[in-house]
């Protein structure tokens, strides 16, 4: 019984950050000519890294330049209504001695930038091997009508750049929002409750599949396409929460392995 309700517990907390993401391909999953899809980077060095990864099947790597600071941002900004309160999340991995990471926003009119806001992260980075999650939320400056979420990355020290950040899962939404796509989203994922060597799932379009134990450790991440199969014959038998999300929604199931 105890291990059931800390299942349902979890699975709770989890569905609770179905929120609609503003920010497209916020996994970083999709490339052309050696830049993400939705983001702009120019004069930025960027990189998919496809062996380190928070979720899916690759993350953004960002260089850090030899002074100053470089940041990208999603292609268009994000429209946003006075007196909202947006919450702006992700992942980071700063395991790199060269380089310091900063999320940062920009709540902005259709010409300038209105000035400091909450979803800007004070202080630095610090360097550590496991991913660490991000999150802010506030509402925007007054005048303000757009959002630009940015990640920006700066060099270690005065003498050092070079270094490489990852980013990955980004998300920027409306805190109050729980949109009609998310339940059209958790109406159309269909899954066998009980499997064995192979987790097969129906689902309106691709998206970034994650299998936890009970206790919330992660134990698979995948990106696939609507009924393809994820092997399951490692995992010990007992009961996990399957989280399906893509760029827009996430809902959860709970699966038995025989």
């Amino acid at each position: 019984m105890k291990k059931l309700y800390t299942l349902l517990l979890f699975a709770v907390a989890l569905s609770a950050n179905a929120q609609t993401n503003l920010i497209p391909n916020s996994g970083f999953e999709t490339w052309t000519a050696g830049a993400p899809d939705s983001w702009y980077t120019t004069g930025t060095t960027v990189a998919q890294n496809t062996s380190t990864f928070h979720g899916g099947a690759s993350s953004v790597g960002i260089t850090s330049p030899a002074t100053g600071n470089k940041t990208i941002s999603p292609a268009a900004d994000t429209p946003v209504t006075q007196g909202v309160t947006y919450v702006y999340s992700g992942w980071y991995l700063d395991n790199d001695v060269n380089s310091r990471f900063r999320y940062w926003n920009q709540f902005r009119t259709a010409s300038a930038d209105t000035g400091a806001n909450a979803l800007q992260m004070e202080g630095y980075s610090t360097d550590s091997p496991s991913w660490v999650f991000f999150t802010s939320e506030g509402v925007p400056n007054a005048t303000a009508t757009l959002a630009r979420p940015g990640l920006r990355v700066y060099p270690e020290t005065s003498t050092s750049g070079g270094g490489i950040i990852l980013v990955d899962d980004v998300m920027f939404y409306d805190k109050s929002t729980l949109s009609v796509d998310t339940k059209n989203f958790d109406n159309e994922v269909k899954m066998a409750t009980v499997i064995s060597d192979v987790l097969t799932i129906q689902m309106p379009s691709r998206a970034t599949v994650n299998i936890y134990t009970i206790d919330g450790k992660l134990v698979s991440s995948n990106r696939i396409n609507s009924n393809e199969s994820i092997n399951t014959q490692s995992m010990a038998s007992g009961a996990y929460v399957v989280t399906v999300q893509n760029d827009f929604a996430k809902t959860t199931r709970k699966i038995v392995k025989k």
